[in-house]
């Protein structure tokens, strides 16, 4: 199942070539460490890290980091019990959004945590071309996550830019907490 064609991953590892990285701290890290704590977590991992991967030099737990446009991280990832995802999705070519979340999920133990932007992007790609490449709705990424993935249970994270970014808890079955968690 492919989840990206060489020349997008090409385009990543040029880009990311030119650039100082920034590190920042992640603004959903006390979600994160929140989900590790109810899931009671051994493991987490990063889906689509990034150059930087911030997620694994901030958190207070070990994190492994995999993003396939970056030749350090690019290995293909084993599972773990939390898979977090923040703002890669929209980076994804179009036509292998289904695949990724597959894979994404298929790697989730017990939960993923996704954060998607729904707005496009000021930067470009070094060919010029957007470096969002797949622009959606919140409301058609709850509706694909659900129709794609069909979690046990999806609970909606409430996000700092409501319309212009999605979030969502994806529990597996048997794993969703008994009452809400994110909102909390």
């Amino acid at each position: 199942m492919t989840r990206y064609s060489s020349a997008h991953i090409a385009l990543y590892r040029q880009h990311y070539a030119t650039v100082t990285p920034r590190v920042l701290a992640p603004r959903w890290l006390s979600l994160v460490e929140r989900l590790v704590v109810e899931l009671h977590a051994d493991s987490v991992l990063d889906y689509g890290c990034g150059q930087v991967a911030n997620l694994a030099q901030h958190a207070s737990m070990p994190v492994r980091s995999y993003d396939p446009a970056v030749p350090a991280y690019a290995a293909e990832p084993e599972s773990a019990d939390l898979v977090v995802c923040m703002h890669m999705l929209e980076h994804v070519e179009p036509g292998y959004v289904p695949a990724t979340l597959l894979h994404l999920w298929s790697l989730a133990d017990k939960a993923a945590l996704v954060m998607v932007s729904c707005q496009p992007s000021t930067k470009v790609l070094p060919d010029g071309s957007p470096w969002h490449a797949f622009i959606q709705s919140p409301h058609w990424w709850a509706e694909t996550l659900t129709d794609v993935l069909a979690p046990g249970h999806m609970e909606p994270v409430p996000v700092d830019r409501p319309g212009l970014e999605y979030g969502a808890v994806l529990w597996r079955t048997g794993h969703a907490p008994q009452e809400q968690l994110v909102g909390a």
